[in-house]
């Protein structure tokens, strides 16, 4: 029994005494007279613990959140393969106890010492002190928990830190200063005598009360911290190599060739002393570095730049051509996104992947032309223009194809173009719902919107589809005032999915299959069905990202990975549109006062990949996946319902989301659930919400690959795969 060390066993035997059941909710099994049986306390005071069975306590002991309080190593003499009582098992040590009683009062407290965690993993080396250095320490101050109490790297370093800060502690300020003056250069294009780099950017920086004992590794330190966020602020879009850089002084010497632990400038600032006196005199003194960048990446950088211009250029040709009323902004930002897809990105130095406007770009070709004086920008070799006449039998082709062509007028009627003023479905997470009650649902703020035009395809022949309640029709949607960098709105005309409630009307001679026409809702009534499809918009985007906050922190924290790879999905970008009538009033609702409002349009981004991608993965009216093993998407649809576990085990049972449709990375048109004792007779999410499946989630639910992961420690529920 030597394997079982618990502070519990120094007064108590590991062994059942009687017959006795499991007390682990999970487990319950029989733990015969004689069988090892385990005592693991809660982490809440008050509570009483549980008497586990023996692989319930190696489950616990395999679990990250689960910690002991250090037990007594045995002894190298004693025994090992006892079978009875504490036969092969010595007594505690007093040493080891002494010691944690006078730890227990130095921190001014009886209790015993605090609980250590421990590493799964069997350590044959006895843990050593705690060991901080202050040098090592991060960014954050705050107190992080050790894995295993054997020796850490730090170890390796205590002696010589200890040396470092005894002479620190009792050594004054350094008296001895000098001061430095930092500049940015790049290598090549100098016309001055002597001179080897060229400054750019009008980088520079000065440093003062510098130690004048410091030496080179001390001043590359300070150079690169100074300079480096200047120069990525000169321009942050190109992608700078600083692990390239090279500091050197005013003479043109690399200081990395320099010896460490020597002083690098005292030397200069010694001067002997005045006639009568042997003893030198320290005199303080400026200094420059210098933060080269090598010739081979500034050439680089240059011809970045270059194909920069070239690509600014030739979208302002394009924006030329086009003459829908567009403002400024949405040009600017929506204009780099038209040529990022073009061939003119073959080229060796990679884009950023990030959008950039024309004007930041413009603004670091100037900086770098003018701050150098022999770096032009690469010349294009001028093309020949060789006049060739056209082929006589293309050409005759062509004209008289294109002499007989005509407007299509009815693709043009089709076209219903709209005033808009968007609001976006935001992703809150789900702390934030419930620390701000205005956040608890979908609003509709005239701050947090944008204006816009819409255009709208109508016609039968371009119609996305059609389901029970709804349609969906291609638009394409450009906004005109806070145009967002990312999402729905971000680039010019962009390709959205256009949706409205429609309502069936059938022949006067009775309903049947096929014969009905699509109407619409009054303006009131589509607005409010609209709203709802937004709100669980809104609620499912939250859902999901605590789920995926879930899934972040158990993979994270546990010791082993998971053996399967986690999907990546989410909510398309949507918004809700309302179009308004310009200086024109209607009547929303017979008996309602007049409004500008003329239609509610639900917009969301286009999944790709077009009918085929679309997938149903999971019905409102059941928990299990409508898809068969083997089919496309049959992981993912398993995955869609490890999530709704999830969410119904965080929420305590009262919500997960349903209804789950879409491609393998987008998902669209989902559906809340609610449990019955949420609602308390209120309609809750729409028509949608069937609480009883709810009701029975732990009953029908199948658990798969995804829940039965021992790291995320997720509840099995009735049904088993």
């Amino acid at each position: 029994m030597s394997n079982y060390e618990l502070v519990s066993q120094y007064t108590e035997d590991a062994f059942a005494k009687e017959d006795r059941l499991c007390q682990r909710p999970a487990c319950g099994a029989n733990i015969a007279k004689g069988d090892p049986c385990f005592y693991v306390a809660t982490i809440e005071h008050g509570k009483p613990g549980r008497y586990v069975c023996g692989p319930c306590h190696e489950r616990y002991q395999k679990k990250a959140a689960t910690s002991v309080r250090p037990a007594v190593r045995p002894t190298p003499g004693s025994a090992s393969g006892g079978s009875s009582g504490f036969a092969g098992r010595g007594p505690p040590d007093p040493h080891v106890i002494r010691q944690s009683v006078n730890a227990g009062q130095r921190k001014l407290s009886v209790n015993p010492p605090p609980v250590i965690p421990l590493s799964h993993g069997q350590s044959e080396f006895s843990a050593g002190p705690d060991i901080s250095v202050p040098s090592l320490w991060q960014a954050s101050l705050q107190p992080t928990l050790r894995s295993s109490t054997r020796y850490t790297p730090h170890h390796a370093h205590y002696g010589s830190e200890r040396d470092r800060w005894a002479k620190l502690s009792y050594a004054p300020p350094p008296s001895q200063t000098i001061s430095l003056e930092i500049s940015a250069v790049h290598e090549g294009g100098s016309r001055k005598k002597g001179g080897h780099g060229t400054p750019f950017g009008s980088i520079c920086e000065g440093k003062k009360d510098i130690d004048a004992q410091i030496d080179a590794p001390g001043l590359i330190k300070i150079a690169l911290d100074t300079v480096y966020p200047k120069i990525q602020s000169f321009c942050p879009a190109f992608q700078w190599r600083y692990e390239e850089f090279v500091i050197r002084d005013s003479r043109w010497v690399d200081l990395s060739g320099h010896h460490a632990r020597e002083p690098y400038f005292y030397s200069q600032c010694v001067q002997a002393g005045r006639k009568g006196l042997k003893s030198p005199i320290f005199k303080t003194k400026q200094f420059a570095l210098m933060v080269v960048v090598p010739e081979s990446q500034w050439h680089e950088y240059e011809e970045w730049t270059e194909r920069v211009e070239e690509w600014t250029e030739r979208a302002e040709e394009d924006e030329a051509t086009c003459q829908a009323p567009i403002a400024t902004t949405a040009i600017s930002e929506a204009s780099v996104d038209v040529f990022q897809g073009g061939d003119y990105l073959a080229t060796e130095v990679p884009l950023p992947e990030v959008p950039l406007k024309r004007t930041h770009l413009r603004t670091a070709s100037s900086l770098s032309s003018t701050s150098s004086s022999t770096s032009p920008p690469l010349k294009k070799a001028a093309s020949a223009n060789i006049f060739q006449s056209p082929n006589r039998n293309e050409l005759k082709e062509a004209l008289r194809s294109g002499g007989i062509a005509n407007v299509d007028a009815q693709s043009v009627y089709d076209l219903q173009n709209e005033n808009v003023q968007l609001y976006w479905i935001a992703t809150r997470p789900m702390s934030k719902i419930l620390e701000n009650s205005k956040y608890q649902s979908f609003t509709l703020h005239t701050a947090e919107s944008a204006t816009g035009q819409l255009t709208v395809d109508t016609s039968s022949a371009n119609l996305i589809g059609r389901g029970g309640f709804k349609t969906a029709h291609p638009g394409w949607l450009t906004l005109a005032s806070h145009v967002p960098t990312t999402g729905l709105g971000s680039i010019l005309h962009q390709k959205v999915v256009v949706k409205r409630p429609f309502i069936k009307i059938f022949p006067p001679n009775g309903p049947s299959a096929g014969t009905y026409k699509v109407g619409r809702y009054a303006v009131a009534d589509e607005l409010s069905k609209q709203f709802k499809e937004a709100n669980v918009l809104y609620w499912a985007n939250s859902l999901l990202d605590l789920t995926y906050a879930f899934v972040n922190r158990c993979v994270t924290a546990s010791s082993n990975p998971p053996p399967f790879e986690i999907p990546h999905l989410r909510f398309i970008h949507a918004g809700l549109a309302l179009s308004f009538l310009p200086g024109q009033m209607i009547v929303a609702k017979p008996g309602a006062k007049p409004c500008s409002v003329r239609a509610a349009f639900l917009l969301e981004e286009l999944i790709p990949g077009g009918p085929d991608a679309f997938v149903k993965f999971i019905h409102n009216t059941d928990c299990d996946p409508l898809l068969d093993p083997g089919e496309d998407g049959y992981s993912t649809a398993l995955f869609l319902a490890f999530t709704q576990h999830v969410q119904y085990e965080k929420t305590g049972g009262l919500a997960y989301i349903s209804d789950y449709q879409g491609s393998t990375e987008l998902l669209t048109d989902p559906q809340i659930l609610t449990h019955p004792s949420v609602s308390e007779g209120n309609d809750l999410f729409g028509d949608g919400n069937i609480e009883d499946v709810v009701s029975q989630f732990e009953k029908k639910h199948v658990c798969n690959h995804y829940c039965e992961w021992s790291g995320f420690e997720l509840e099995a529920y009735g049904r088993q795969a």
